[in-house]
């Protein structure tokens, strides 16, 4: 999930709405986890940036008031503020902010560690001897290195905590845009979010206490103890061919493109998007037009963002007329560059923003943005690709990591593409929009620690969505841990169901 934006013009340094850096910075060599052993922030110091950061998310945050009440912001921040009564290390500050922040459910905003943060090693740090499926609040053993669990295991607690109270604290670990939670589902089952609940906020130390259900219905309770010398192989278990009888197109990279039926069906994986893309998607479409392919299954399920002028050359092959990508771009402040914390904001993305960017008109309480020459068309109407606009029956797969202008393209192919079927799990970014554009970079002055801050709202193509909810799936699945150990490609298989 990790994704590098390179951007169309090189005369912007704007940051293009793209998926948030969410892959944990762990070292998992040796079975050991990096812990922060640094210098101790004091409390002034932690408060003094806490109090920056609130005055700023009041000036100008995008998401301010919009899916979380003012008030209730507002106690928030003064819970945390109290609650700050020690030294902390860097980490332990940045995960006792995090409620705080996730509290204006907004899934760019995010919190990094300072510039050279450097954490070390060691053995203290708890590993758990298993992995996890996290549904509906709900917890299951998926891949284990112990023969006292089984795939399939619901864990009911952890040390005599429940899973669904883990799971809850869990989520106050991630933002994420509006009510959704499919991306913090996600990020607690395969990017080892739920041991970091277990380290972050509970600091338990081997061995665990688990009280299972198990897939007979039988409820046991079994201590298991911390992997020693590396985590040891699982099981062996027959991972299923998810492209038996599938072409890969070896002209496109990254397996992206496959062929099924002498060309009759294709599958299109599309990544986060980058600059490559431009010529990749000019190449597989015109493959797709040559095999004269029915029935198109376009992948987004690992679209976090990206450049969104990247997103539009996409829908160009796929929108039914000349369309939009989004329908609105707005900031609080007349102008974002002229703000009261300039001073902490990175000045090369703010002169980005100043390059490729002009406040307009006042519209209630927000002002309007237009796009300079230098950063091109934002809102089109663009035109549809002549050549190789595919025309057949399209499948979108989407899920918990289909983010920002992944997200927005979806809203707009929903809006303006007749017949489209999208299967899997809600998207993480928000069906009506999100904040984004220009994605500042806040570093508070004592501790260092890093804000991605967007400057920018931007309302999507949706006709009817529903607030502070991602695109839902007209066919959503949902993955049982076995599916997850022999790595069952469910959504795939559902498309095509429906294509036979």
């Amino acid at each position: 999930m990790k994704t590098t934006i390179k951007l169309l013009c090189p005369l912007l340094s704007v940051a293009m709405l793209f998926g948030c850096n969410t892959s944990p910075q762990k070292d998992r060599a040796s079975g050991q986890s990096p812990v922060d052993t640094g210098s101790i922030k004091s409390v002034k110091s932690m408060h003094g940036d806490l109090a920056i950061l609130w005055s700023a998310i009041q000036e100008m945050h995008p998401g301010y008031g919009i899916y979380t009440a003012r008030d209730s912001i507002q106690e928030m921040y003064n819970r945390t503020y109290a609650a700050i009564e020690t030294p902390l290390t860097e980490s332990g500050f940045i995960t006792a902010i995090y409620p705080f922040l996730c509290s204006l459910r907004c899934g760019h905003t995010q919190i990094k560690h300072s510039e050279g943060f450097s954490p070390t090693i060691t053995p203290q740090t708890a590993r758990l001897p298993f992995k996890v499926l996290v549904q509906d609040h709900r917890v299951w053993i998926t891949t284990h290195q112990t023969n006292l669990l089984h795939t399939g295991d619901e864990i009911i607690s952890v040390n005599n905590v429940p899973a669904r109270t883990i799971v809850g604290r869990g989520y106050d670990l991630y933002g994420d845009d509006g009510y959704n939670e499919t991306f913090k589902e996600l990020f607690l089952s395969e990017y080892d979010g739920f041991e970091d609940v277990c380290n972050k906020l509970y600091h338990w130390q081997a061995p665990f206490l688990l009280k299972l259900r198990t897939t007979a219905g039988m409820v046991r309770t079994v201590q298991v103890k911390q992997t020693k010398g590396g985590v040891p192989s699982d099981p062996p278990v027959q991972e299923v061919d998810n492209y038996a009888g599938w072409t890969t197109e070896k002209s496109i990279p990254d397996s992206r493109l496959r062929f099924l039926e002498n060309g009759s069906v294709a599958l299109l994986q599309s990544p986060p998007f980058a600059y490559a893309d431009t010529t990749i998607f000019s190449d597989a479409f015109k493959l797709i037009h040559q095999k004269r392919t029915k029935t198109l299954i376009l992948d987004m399920r690992q679209n976090t963002g990206g450049d969104i002028r990247v997103a539009t050359q996409l829908l160009s092959y796929l929108a039914d007329t000349p369309f939009q990508i989004v329908k609105d771009v707005k900031s609080r402040l007349p102008n974002p560059a002229l703000n009261s914390f300039a001073k902490y904001f990175d000045a090369s993305i703010t002169q980005g923003f100043v390059s490729g960017f002009s406040p307009a008109y006042k519209e209630g309480t927000w002002y309007h943005i237009e796009p300079k020459p230098a950063f091109g068309n934002l809102y089109g109407p663009f035109a549809l690709d002549k050549a190789d606009h595919f025309n057949g029956k399209l499948l979108v797969l989407i899920s918990g990591a289909t983010f920002s202008s992944g997200a927005l393209l979806t809203a707009a192919l929903k809006a303006q593409r007749k017949g489209v079927i999208f299967i899997g799990r809600e998207t993480a970014g928000s069906e009506e929009g999100c904040n984004g554009v220009t994605l500042q970079k806040l570093t508070l002055p004592n501790t260092k620690i890093v804000i991605d801050f967007p400057w920018m709202r931007v309302i999507s193509m949706a006709k009817r969505p529903v607030p502070g909810r991602g695109l839902m799936p007209d066919y959503p699945v949902k993955y049982s841990p076995n599916d997850i150990v022999t790595k069952n490609d469910l959504d795939l298989k559902k498309a095509l169901g429906l294509v036979n």
